[in-house]
């Protein structure tokens, strides 16, 4: 059943960001940068008819297609209410939950500890380093012991993100929007670098793309053993994740699948 919520009090400070976008991201913009087939089948690899499933992310409408052709309980969680709000309007009534949630906060009470899978393709992407690890630490929240999370992240730095390195150092103004150290972007702090650089994100208009990148604020760019320490230090109540696989994205340059479970004898 399809079903909505208020969610949280607070908004997370990058949705204002997304509910510019809403149904744009995966109509006029995912027309290349979308999950291949084979990505499709690693997130759904095994997973029976059935199984509790929550997808973390509404712009991942392909995924949540695939699981329901499949005959998995899915439920999906958005920060943005436009996001939430399109994807309850694009999929057959009733196919599955649609709720506005925060998941750097913790999992709605009705979800905690009972899902299967938890799956999310390039959120933590999305994140700076603090989110990401309380975002993870939501995703755990979510599931039932010897669930498995999977997430996919791009490691390293997007082309966009090396085009306004480029042109901050051209300028001058490079240490005004990236940490080198921290590998931290600031979109917000850019300023005209971000229109500089800026990539077609399929037909979305270009002035309506300066505002999303602007509003999704700091973004970490992780390598591979910054994921696999992030993983390691989330615990949410006595329980962890356990490292299973990091699985290379054939088609996706630099992309791996990561695939952890939830386990006992965490710290609190």
């Amino acid at each position: 059943m399809t079903t909505q919520t208020d969610g949280p009090a607070t908004a997370n400070a990058k949705s204002a960001a997304w509910d510019l976008i809403g149904s744009l991201f995966w109509e006029s913009g995912r027309t290349s940068a979308k999950p291949s087939d084979e990505e499709i089948g690693l997130f759904l690899a095994d997973i029976p008819a059935g199984a509790r499933c929550t997808v973390v992310g509404a712009s991942t409408k392909d995924l949540v297609e695939a699981l329901n052709a499949r005959g998995v309980q899915v439920t999906v969680l958005d920060f943005s209410e436009r996001m939430c709000a399109d994807l309850r309007a694009a999929l057959p009534a009733g196919s599955c939950r649609v709720l506005r949630h925060d998941i750097t906060r913790p999992a709605p009470e009705q979800l905690r500890a009972t899902q299967d899978y938890v799956l999310n393709d390039r959120l933590v992407n999305r994140f700076g380093a603090d989110e990401a690890r309380a975002g993870l630490a939501g995703m755990l929240d979510l599931l039932a012991d010897g669930g498995q999370l999977r997430a996919s992240i791009k490691l390293g730095l997007y082309p966009m993100d090396e085009r306004m390195i480029a042109a901050g150092r051209e300028r001058g103004t490079l240490d005004r929007f990236y940490d080198p150290e921290a590998k931290v972007i600031d979109f917000a702090a850019a300023g005209d670098v971000l229109t500089e650089a800026l990539l077609p994100h399929g037909a979305i208009d270009p002035g309506l793309l300066l505002k999303w990148y602007r509003g999704r604020g700091r973004e970490k760019r992780f390598d591979h053993d910054e994921v696999v320490a992030l993983l390691g230090e989330v615990a949410v109540d006595g329980r962890g994740l356990r490292l299973v696989s990091a699985t290379e994205f054939g088609q996706a340059p630099e992309t791996r699948m990561y695939t952890a479970e939830a386990v006992a004898g965490r710290g609190a």
